[in-house]
Parts: C-alpha cells; structure tokens; sequence
C-alpha cells in the first residue's frame, strides 16, 4: 500500500507547495458581483446553490469555485428531508439527523419511465403505484428500490448510451445504480411527455446550435452508486452512509430487504451561467487505494495486496453471474489522481464535518464548460461539451471519472462526464437517461459487457 503522509505532514507540505496559506482560510473581501474573492467554506446552509459564485474579473482556472459549489450542493443534498415534503430539506435538523436525506426523496427513474410506457404520477410528491417498480412495492416516503424489470439496467455500468459491465466490491456484491430528477426536471419531462420517445423531437438538418431540447435552469439530476455492505466489519462500515434498501436478486427475481451503503454520487444542475450543466462527482474516500493521510482503512474495491487491476472488465452483464462474485483490484492511475485543489477543498470542508459520516466522503471532479476570459460571465448555450471546452480537458492531469461508476474510464478522458454526455446534447440536452429510457427503452448491454456463455 503506497504511504501516505500523516494530517501535520501534509498539512505543511500543501503549505509548502502553495497550496495552502492563511490567505487560503481568511475570507476576502467581496467583488462587485457579490462573490468573495476566495470561497467561505461552510456547511450550515440546507440550501441547494442556484449557481457558481466567481468574483467578476477572475480569469484563471477556477477549480476552487466550482469545487466550493459542489461541496455545498452536496451538503444540500445529503441534508434531512422534511417528513412528506419530497425534494424539500428539513431547516430544523441537523446534517447528519436521522430519517431520509433529500437526494432520496426525489424522483426515481422508474417513477419517471414506465415499463410499459404509460404517463407516470404528475404531482411530485406521490409515489408511483406498486406496478410500475419491479419488486411490486408502495414505497413509503424516503423509501429506496433498487431493481429493474430486466434485472441489470441498475447493475451495469453506464456507458454512451448502453450498458457496461459490473462493479463487484470485494464483499463479492454488485454496485446498483439509481438515477433520480428534482422536480424542475421531472415536470418538464412530464409536461412534455418525454418519457414517450414518439414525443422526442427529432435533430433536424441542419444541425441547430442548441438543443431541441432544453430542461429549465435549476433543473438537478442525481445517480447514486449503492452497494450491500453484507460481509464488510462493522470497523469499515461505520465509514458509509447507510440505509435499508429494496433490493432484486436479477437471477431468481426475489426482492428483499438489505443494508446498503452510498459509495458514490454524480450531481448535474443546469444553472444560468452554465446552460451546458456542472457537473459534480463524489466517492467515499477508502473506495481504492491510496488511503487518505496513510490511514489504515480497508478498501471497497481493492484488497489490500499488490494484484493489478485489470485492463478490462472480467465480469459479464449478460450474462450476470449469481452473488458473492469474484472481485477485482480497482485502482485509480497515478496521472488521474484527485486534483491538488480539490483535495484541499475537501480536507476543509471534511474537518467541518467531523463527527459526522460525511468526513468520509471528498469530491473526484467538479466538470464545467470552459471559456477564455472573466470566468465569471455566462457561458453560451451554443457552446457544446466537447471534451476541448471542459476542464480538465484533453490533456487530463487529474481525476475526471469515478472509480465507483466509470470504472474502466479513467485513462480516457474523452469519456469524462461532458464529454460523454455531449453526444446526447442536441437531441436531449446531454441527458442520456432521457434518450435510453423513453417508451419504447432502447438501452441495451455493450458488445465487450457480454460474455459468450460457452466461455465462462
């Protein structure tokens, strides 16, 4: 396991670098467009931020900024949600209080996407029927159902639009996945009735600049990576975020109920400075190796020794094999590590939320459409995301893809977020979920995710 150096260690080899100083922490004054001139960290607001704040003028790289954005929409997102109110926080309690977080309470894709192609509830505070989710439950408020009517469309790996291998943990248990709508979102799907794909607007010739369509600004969609935390010490699991989950065995089509953990989050907002989406990505820290500091934590998706990764994906989605499997080493490569700011804005905000689970938890990359000049005007909307218009761009030197998701990815960074998503930018305004799962769903398993069964 590669050493890490101890917290004071570190703390004052950032010092060293430039990384951090005291001008890092003091709160500078503000710039004429409200925006301080360095973020303030803090996690006492339940509020999810309409936009990023950059003070006018700025014309560097603003890591910072959007890293600070996407620490509080996280926050906000994590924070509890009031009893019956979907998608709404709980100002009177505290991060870390007890009963459904926000991000859980919204629209789940299988309340936006019928199986058979019927019009889901349009008030956003109903849940769907039992009919229309594969375990045939009601949920109750917060509840979390973890299954599909195929048995793998929560268990690949989303690749452009189709489905990549499996993730196994090294419990042997698949990660599942869960795409969820804020209610901007999930009413313009509904009000326009985009879960049909006849009412998909067709790209005409010649291309527009823009997308035909176009979701509202404030528009949020989540993906949640889940995993059964079966097996694991209870030392390693007090380090997750944890909850009861209704959960599809994809062999035998049982559900049940099992304890799951968050082990990674993607967060996209549409904002009024950035029409072409933020894009925000987040892991619990001790998904791979190195650990954080040198702390001695057992890892999700590596055990420990010094086996490789591999250079594909040994397991098959189709067919799936039964759990426990045999896992892998994940790993994440040297030259896409986290990147030097953005892991000093997570130790900062990580040491605000001590003695919470949340400690543990640390952005990858924060993605947005770049542009030359004062960072802080609108971008616009004809810009596209072509991987040379978002950071890191082409020649990637830091993380751009989630160990927890993109598995297989992180060496290219034309599969980066935007960058994959901007093949679904003109037709659904980058939203591949939209694309994949309208009446009639055209999301398939990949060639290289499926496995001849004479070869297993």
């Amino acid at each position: 396991m590669p050493t890490r150096l101890p917290i004071r260690q570190h703390h004052l080899r950032l010092c060293r670098i430039g990384l951090l100083s005291v001008a890092a922490i003091v709160v500078s004054p503000a710039a004429n467009n409200g925006c301080p001139d360095r973020p303030v960290r803090s996690i006492s607001s339940s509020a999810t931020p309409a936009d990023v704040c950059i003070p006018d003028g700025f014309i560097d790289v603003p890591v910072n900024y959007f890293d600070d954005y996407a620490w509080r929409a996280f926050l906000a997102m994590v924070w509890p949600a009031a009893p019956g109110h979907r998608g709404m926080a709980d100002v009177k309690k505290p991060l870390g209080a007890a009963g459904p977080l926000v991000f859980e309470t919204l629209k789940s894709l299988w309340e936006v996407f019928h199986e058979d192609g019927s019009a889901p509830a349009s008030d956003f505070q109903t849940y769907d029927s039992a009919a229309h989710n594969a375990c045939q439950v009601k949920p109750q408020f917060g509840d979390l159902v973890l299954a599909s009517f195929s048995g793998i469309d929560e268990i690949g790996q989303a690749g452009a639009g189709e489905l990549a291998g499996p993730l196994a943990a090294q419990n042997g248990r698949y990660v599942r996945y869960q795409t969820l709508y804020n209610q901007a979102a999930f009413d313009f799907i509904v009000r326009n009735r985009y879960y049909l794909r006849s009412a998909l607007p067709e790209v005409p010739s010649p291309r527009p600049t823009t997308p035909v369509i176009e979701f509202p600004v404030g528009s949020l969609v989540l993906k949640a990576a889940w995993l059964d935390m079966a097996g694991f010490p209870a030392e390693q699991v007090k380090r997750y975020y944890t909850r009861r989950a209704i959960v599809r065995d994809p062999g035998t089509g049982a559900c049940s109920r099992v304890t799951v953990g968050l082990v990674g989050l993607h967060l996209v907002q549409k904002t009024a400075s950035r029409p072409q989406w933020i894009w925000s990505s987040y892991e619990q820290i001790d998904s791979a190796p190195p650990s954080r500091f040198g702390d001695p934590v057992k890892f999700t998706f590596h055990d420990g020794g010094k086996a490789p990764m591999p250079a594909e994906n040994p397991l098959s989605l189709a067919p799936l094999a039964p759990e426990p499997v045999t896992p892998f080493n994940v790993e994440r490569p040297f030259f896409a590590r986290v990147h030097p700011k953005t892991e000093l804005t997570n130790y900062q905000y990580q040491e605000l939320l001590k003695n919470t689970v949340w400690q543990y938890y640390g952005i990858v990359v924060t993605q947005w459409p770049r542009m030359e000049g004062n960072q802080a005007l609108p971008v616009p909307a004809t810009q596209n995301g072509d991987i040379t218009n978002t950071f890191p761009g082409a020649g990637a030197f830091s993380a751009f893809s989630n160990v927890t998701m993109e598995t297989f990815d992180q060496s290219r960074p034309q599969l980066g977020c935007m960058s994959c998503h901007n093949q679904a930018r003109l037709p659904a305004d980058f939203m591949w979920s939209v694309l994949d799962h309208a009446y009639p769903a055209k999301i398939a398993p990949a060639p290289a995710a499926v496995r001849n069964k004479t070869a297993q």
